[in-house]
C-alpha cells in the first residue's frame, strides 16, 4: 500500500492510454520487478520460463462496479498485462515531468507505513520564526479550510499504516504571543488527502512549504524521507508546469 501520485502533464503515453490504466500498469511493473528480483535472489539458477510461470504475486484488480479484489497472478501473466508500456518507454526521455529519470517517472509513490522520520522531516521544513509570512498564511489556510488532519488520524489507527501512533507536533509562540501549532497529520491531510492538486494549489503549497529549495538542501536522508522529497518535488513541478497532480492516499 502507498500514497500514489501522478504528475499529469500531457504526453504521448497519455494520449493513447487512459490515465487509470497507465498508472495501474506502471504500478504493476514495479510489482513485477520487485517479485522477479526476490525470486532471483532465492533461486539464482532458475531460468526465465521458471521465473515467469512459478513466481506469483497478488495484485488488486478492479471489478466493473469499481471494487478492488486481490488476485494472484504469475509474473508471466503480469508481464503480458503491462506489455504496452514497452512501446512507450522512450517517450519519457527529457520530459520535464520525469521525477526519477526512469520511464514513467511522472508516476511515483510513498510507501506505507509512513515512517516517523518522514513526518518529522515534513514539520522541520516549516520556518522557526512565528512571524514568518508564509507560516502565518499556512496557519490561516489550514484553519479556513478546516484541514485538521482527521482523515490521516483515521488511517493512523489502522495497523501497518503509520509508524507513529500519534502525530508529530510543531509549536510556536507562547509567553508574550499567541500559541500556534501544526501537526504532521495536518500537513499530510493538506498534501495527500485531496485526490488532486491543481496548478494554482501547487503554486500556493510550494510557497507555503518553500519547495523551491528542495533540490539544494544538504545532508543525508533516509529512503522514507527521499520518497517524500520526490512527492514534494512533484507538487512544486505541478505549479511550474501548470499540470494537475493526482494523489491517492
Amino acid at each position: 500500500m502507498a500514497i500514489d501520485f501522478a504528475l499529469q502533464r500531457p504526453c504521448t503515453a497519455r494520449r493513447y492510454t487512459p490515465e487509470v490504466r497507465l498508472r495501474s500498469m506502471v504500478r504493476h511493473r514495479g510489482v513485477a520487478e520487485f517479485a522477479s528480483a526476490q525470486f532471483r535472489e532465492k533461486f539464482p539458477h532458475a531460468d526465465n520460463e521458471t521465473l515467469t510461470s512459478k513466481c506469483t504475486v497478488e495484485i488488486a484488480v478492479k471489478s466493473p462496479d469499481g471494487t478492488a479484489k486481490q488476485t494472484q497472478v504469475t509474473v508471466g501473466q503480469l508481464l503480458d498485462m503491462i506489455a504496452p508500456l514497452s512501446e512507450l518507454d522512450g517517450e519519457c526521455r527529457g520530459c520535464p515531468a520525469n521525477l526519477s529519470g526512469r520511464a514513467f517517472g511522472c508516476i511515483g509513490k510513498v510507501n506505507y507505513p509512513i515512517r516517523k522520520e518522514a513526518e518529522d522531516w515534513l514539520l522541520a521544513r516549516l520556518p522557526d520564526d512565528a512571524k514568518d509570512a508564509n507560516l502565518v498564511l499556512l496557519l490561516k489556510y489550514l484553519a479556513d479550510l478546516g484541514i485538521d488532519g482527521a482523515p490521516v488520524e483515521t488511517q493512523r489507527s489502522r495497523s501497518r499504516m503509520f509508524e507513529r501512533k500519534e502525530a508529530a507536533v510543531r509549536k510556536w509562540g507562547g509567553w508574550l504571543g499567541p500559541k500556534m501549532q501544526i501537526t504532521s497529520s495536518q500537513l499530510l491531510h493538506l498534501l495527500a488527502f485531496s485526490e488532486s492538486i491543481g496548478p494554482e494549489q501547487a503554486q500556493l503549497y510550494s510557497r507555503l512549504l518553500d519547495l523551491a529549495k528542495l533540490g539544494s538542501e544538504p545532508g543525508e536522508i533516509s529512503d522514507a524521507v527521499a520518497q517524500f522529497r520526490v512527492f514534494l518535488r512533484a507538487v512544486n513541478l505541478a505549479g511550474r508546469l501548470n499540470a494537475n497532480l493526482a494523489v491517492e492516499a
